[in-house]
């Protein structure tokens, strides 16, 4: 009896990826290379062909769970074939294989016009890449504290790699926290999910609705923060002197306490382990 292709496309996948004595299994090997008379040589190729994207598409579901059952296996496959023929996978880390996949989802004319999918697609695409940034010794209170009170204006606090910013207009928190109840149930189906990306309330909105994203102690979390806390930490990635960040923060936020408000933010971004030593 002859092999279905989806079995001789596992077959030869556990062949090869599988530590093994493949004498124990050289019949099943030559039966199964034995030239098929039902098959030419392109149908015989395209087999492993399908079974090597086919792979590819596997494991990107795992680094994109949330993409993916949002999606659903249909949906998903399509978008990630479409990237794979223009951005194949490139030697290094397999986190690496989205790398391009959402300028190419914002640039594709079905999917670009997606923006909730897109939101998902960059916060998953943080959430791999920040994960494997070195480990950077945060600065700590206690170092602030031996910081000489003249030479605060013209500090610039390095801040660490293993954080970033994004803006949505979408409650990801919301539907982050649906998702895992959803994916911890038994009747979890990709592409069933039986709730939707919700808009952020007008409150957040108003606030620009951003999300910091960072690694902590090895696992990855985001929150919402408020507008102040935003310019602040934006200030910081540029680089931005605290005396440029006061004079930014005074002038996007003019009724507010600058010293007080800055003073704070700092202590916050401390806390939180922002700032590289």
């Amino acid at each position: 009896m002859s092999m279905r292709w989806e079995d001789e496309q596992q077959a030869f996948w556990d062949w090869i990826t599988k530590p093994q004595d493949l004498r124990d299994s050289s019949k099943d090997i030559r039966d199964m290379f034995a030239p098929h008379r039902e098959l030419d040589q392109v149908d015989a190729l395209g087999i492993y062909n399908n079974a090597y994207h086919q792979r590819l598409i596997n494991i990107s579901a795992e680094l994109y769970p949330i993409l993916y059952h949002t999606l659903g296996d249909a949906v998903y496959t399509h978008l990630w074939l479409a990237y794979l023929a223009q951005h194949p996978p490139r030697p290094g880390p397999m986190g690496l294989l989205g790398e391009n996949l959402h300028d190419f989802a914002s640039q594709h004319p079905q999917f670009g016009k997606l923006p909730a999918m897109l939101d998902i697609i960059e916060l998953e695409t943080l959430l791999i890449t920040l994960f494997d940034r070195a480990d950077q010794n945060a600065y700590t209170l206690a170092d602030l504290q031996q910081l000489p009170p003249g030479q605060w204006p013209t500090t610039r606090w390095p801040v660490r790699d293993d954080w970033a910013l994004m803006h949505s207009e979408f409650d990801l928190e919301k539907y982050w926290a649906a998702m895992q109840q959803f994916l911890a149930s038994d009747q979890a189906q990709p592409g069933e999910v039986p709730f939707g990306v919700e808009r952020a309330s007008p409150t957040a909105r108003a606030q620009g609705n951003f999300y910091l994203i960072r690694r902590v102690q090895h696992r990855m979390q985001f929150q919402r923060i408020n507008a102040h806390m935003h310019c602040f930490l934006s200030a910081l990635r540029a680089g931005n002197p605290f005396a440029d960040i006061c004079a930014g923060l005074a002038e996007r936020f003019p009724a507010q306490d600058i010293p007080d408000l800055s003073l704070t933010l700092l202590l916050k971004t401390i806390d939180l382990e922002l700032l590289r030593r």
